[in-house]
């Protein structure tokens, strides 16, 4: 299934209106910079794929784009580990992100912003096509990062989260909203 029709099957079934952003955890700087621009500017990981999803754009950031220490940590960016939160090892050089249906790369999460009439519908084909629950692993710290990507990409298990204080004040996620961070390949699975 190609990136545009797996994204077209998402929003069709979940009827959102947000495209499903694309993540790719990089290891070099140089991997990302020969599918992706690179990001201009200072951002926080939660307003860049809030960027993606809404306004459709497509780059890569590296620990200098991304200014919150939270989303450094989460995502590898920096060789520091802590306890408290889901972390991809580290040292990762840069995040690609990208809407769905016009993804370049392969992504290792899928987010989806989604209300919970809608999330629940992911959870009925977690249960009808993967014949499993789904369980959700979040403490609402650096939700964006470390819940909804580190904690798929380091599990290999899809996740939700109800966002945080950060990803609420400073991206576009509606009070009445959700984010759901899916493995590729349950993504490809559930919507096939």
């Amino acid at each position: 299934m190609d990136y545009k029709e797996l994204s077209d099957k998402i929003k069709e079934f979940l009827e959102i209106e947000k495209e499903p952003a694309a993540i790719k955890i990089y290891d070099t700087e140089d991997e990302a910079k020969n599918v992706l621009p690179k990001y201009e500017g200072q951002s926080k990981h939660c307003q860049l794929v809030s960027n993606t999803s809404i306004n459709r754009e497509s780059y890569y950031a590296t620990v200098e784009e991304i200014n919150c220490p939270n989303g450094q940590l989460a995502l590898g960016l920096v060789d520091k580990t802590v306890d408290v939160l889901p972390q991809i090892p580290p040292v990762k050089e840069a995040i690609g992100y990208a809407p769905l249906s016009d993804a370049e790369f392969t992504p290792d999460v899928i987010l989806i912003y989604a209300m919970p009439s809608q999330a629940y519908k992911i959870a009925q084909l977690f249960k009808t096509k993967l014949k499993q629950r789904f369980e959700a692993n979040f403490n609402g710290t650096a939700s964006l990062c470390a819940d909804a990507v580190a904690y798929p990409y380091i599990s290999g298990k899809s996740n939700m989260t109800l966002g945080c204080m950060g990803s609420r004040k400073f991206s576009d996620i509606k009070d009445e909203e959700m984010v759901i961070g899916l493995t590729l390949a349950d993504a490809e699975c559930i919507f096939q």
